[in-house]
């Protein structure tokens, strides 16, 4: 069993790096979606008080909305020294790499050539991406207790294995040693480690696949659950130290 433990915390140590990206990626992402609904408000509130379209952008990068202010004030540097609009903010809906921020490009970019009827579009997609907010929060609560279920399941599965080794395969070992007369039934084949260490590497590899599970559920991509890998081989290795020594 030190062997396999030696070769869990290996594989938590080379998947751990790939968790904390996914993370972070996570968050950032989460982030643009978050803030765009804000920018767009706070642009179309300087719009009506008079500011035009560039003024009203510069002026929302130094407010706080997430990774966008960053980045559009990036676009703003370029539109100043290429005088291309168009392209600066197509580049600021790429960098954003989350669909709403190349919705929220195009949409800057046709309310600058509507003119007059610039507050309409913008007002309108405002109510678009609330929506699509409301939405996103409402499928987050839904799905959350699918996340425990994953938990659960693992916890329920180590306890399974917790009652097969030590109050089956255990005493039909002792009792198949200790007792004359009746034969070795698992003693003499395979020791009892081998059994425990079937039931520990099953575990492991559901605890990875049922993370990889709560990620693409969460956030419809495997590899960001790879987080929940992490925890639940913790929780694995924590088990088997504590129950099944």
């Amino acid at each position: 069993m030190r062997i396999n433990y030696v070769l869990l915390f290996c594989v938590i140590i080379a998947i751990t790096p790939s968790a904390i990206v996914e993370v972070n990626n996570s968050r950032w992402l989460k982030q643009v979606d978050k803030n765009v609904p804000r920018l767009l408000m706070d642009i179309t509130e300087s719009i009506r008080s008079g500011m035009p379209m560039v003024r009203a952008l510069e002026v929302a990068t130094k407010r706080d909305f997430g990774p966008i202010s960053r980045n559009l004030e990036t676009a703003l540097v370029n539109f100043n020294f290429t005088s291309d609009f168009d392209g600066s903010l197509k580049w600021f809906g790429e960098s954003l790499v989350r669909p709403s921020g190349k919705r929220t490009a195009t949409i800057l970019i046709e309310a600058y050539k509507s003119g007059g009827r610039m507050l309409d579009v913008l007002d309108t997609s405002i109510n678009m991406f609330t929506h699509l907010d409301e939405y996103r929060q409402e499928k987050e609560s839904t799905i959350n207790p699918y996340i425990l279920l994953v938990y659960a399941s693992t916890l329920i599965f180590l306890f399974i294995g917790w009652v097969l080794i030590s109050q089956f395969l255990g005493p039909i070992a002792k009792m198949s040693i200790n007792t004359p007369g009746i034969p070795n039934i698992v003693g003499n084949m395979l020791s009892i480690n081998f059994y425990k260490s079937i039931v520990f590497w099953a575990a492991v590899v559901e605890g990875i696949i049922g993370g990889l599970v709560a990620g693409k559920i969460t956030n419809s991509r495997l590899l960001s659950g790879l987080y929940h890998s992490v925890l639940l081989l913790l929780t694995t290795y924590g088990f088997y130290v504590v129950f099944l020594p």
